[in-house]
Formats: C-alpha cells, structure tokens, sequence
C-alpha cells in the first residue's frame, strides 16, 4: 500500500512539474485558462476548457486564475446543477 502511495505522489508531481505554468490565462495558449488556487503569486497550471458534461467553473477568477476547474468552451455554457458533484456541468446553449 505504501509502495501505491508513493507511486502516486511521484506521478503527481511528474504531471505537475511538465504541465504549463501561468499567472493568468494570459500566460496560457488558445482553448486553455489558468488554474491552481486563490493566491495570486503562485503560479498555476494551464488546462484545457471544459467540454460539454464535464463539470466546470461558473465564477469569473478573482486572482487571474480559476480555483479547480476552466470555464466552458465558448458554444457551451456553465449551469449549476443540484445533482452533480462539483454543482455545475457545461452544456450546450
């Protein structure tokens, strides 16, 4: 169980560490946004816009970057659903 522990921590930082860094989704190509938390001098991680059924960010980023989640692409629209985990799913508009 240890040993699939440390496989894990050690994957995770390998998939951090070579992921794109950002302060902001300015610092992130096309079709990505900047995530990784509420501070704004941590750098986050460029990821992809969610896809419609995956769960997403409605809020707009206080600090440049989304807390978890990127928003929708841009034909898709983030909507709070009571039945999913993370409370909103992209769907189309």
């Amino acid at each position: 169980m240890k040993w699939l522990f440390l496989c894990f921590i050690g994957i995770s930082c390998l998939a951090y560490a070579f992921s794109e860094r950002c302060y902001s989704g300015d610092d992130c190509r096309e079709g990505e946004c900047c995530t990784g938390g509420i501070t704004p001098w941590i750098k986050g991680s460029c990821r992809p816009l969610e896809k419609e059924g995956d769960v997403c960010d409605p809020n707009s980023p206080v600090t440049g970057k989304y807390f978890m989640r990127c928003p929708c692409e841009s034909s898709l629209k983030c909507v709070t659903k009571e039945n999913v985990v993370g409370g909103s799913i992209c769907v189309r508009e």
